[in-house]
């Protein structure tokens, strides 16, 4: 089974995203895929923070980039 985010990223060069992934698959993992550094964004799900280890949810995920890329 799979699972679907609809990913709003926000302060990014990257435009938003739709990314279907298998169920139990973790943040981390999200953000793995994306190609983005954990340490540079925070996660929001419905306005409030999510850890990296927890198990996405199907729905809408924001990405906060909270540091600078270059």
């Amino acid at each position: 089974m799979t699972i679907t985010l609809d990913i709003e990223l926000i302060n990014s060069d990257l435009s938003n995203k739709k990314l279907t992934v298998p169920v139990d698959t973790t943040y981390e993992n999200v953000l793995d895929i994306l190609g983005i550094n954990q340490e540079t964004v925070l996660l929001l799900k419905d306005k409030k923070s999510v850890p990296f280890d927890g198990i996405a949810v199907p729905g809408n995920l924001t990405i906060m980039c909270i540091a600078s890329q270059g």
